[in-house]
This record gives C-alpha cells, structure tokens and sequence, in this order.
C-alpha cells in the first residue's frame, strides 16, 4: 500500500552525483518521487529521505535502492523506486513508525 509522504530525496547513484527529488508516497518496499532530471531505470542508488516524524521532528534515514521505472510528464519526472529490503524498525525506525501510524488511521474506520 502506498502512503503519502510529504518528504524530500537526495538521491546518489554509482558515479555520485545527486539529485533532488520530493517524495510523493511510500510503502515499505519502495517510494515514488518527483524530480526535475530523468534517472536510469535499473540504476541503484542510496536515498537520504528528510521528512517529519509523527511527532513532526525532522529525521533522515537513508535507504538503498534501485530505480525501477519513470515517465516524464509536463515539466517533471516520476519516478519509482524499489528498496533493495523492506523497511524495518532497525534500520528506518522513523519511516516505520510513519508508515505504522497511517496504516493504524486507515484501518481504524
């Protein structure tokens, strides 16, 4: 399921240029983004995620992962990504809790 999520993406690939990306959703497999320079699909890549945890602190977590496809559309890119391991508490305790805490709202009704 994906979630949305207010956060912006540095995003490193093997030759170690950045880009700078807004995050659009997330899921504990992967997050989709938006961002003004194309990527290549099949290319892995480190993402240092900022965002606000639910108690709206600011926290970066860094995930590894590998783009798997995009489009442009107007102006922009949209792209996906797929972490190489699904989020965990151990290594991305703040995404988890984010993504714990919608799943918990969604589910309440």
């Amino acid at each position: 399921m994906r979630l949305p999520l207010a956060a912006t993406a540095k995003i490193v690939n093997s030759n170690c240029i950045p880009l700078y990306a807004c995050a659009r959703n997330i899921s504990r497999g992967g997050i989709g983004l938006y961002a003004c320079s194309p990527l290549d699909e099949d290319m892995d890549v480190s993402l240092e995620i900022t965002f606000k945890d639910i108690r709206g602190n600011s926290k970066v977590e860094t995930v590894d992962g590998r783009i798997e496809w995009q489009y442009k559309w107007n102006y922009i890119y949209v792209i996906g990504a797929k972490f190489n391991q699904l989020l965990d508490h151990e290594e991305t305790p703040g995404l988890m809790e984010y993504i714990e805490n919608c799943e918990r709202l969604l589910y309440e009704e």
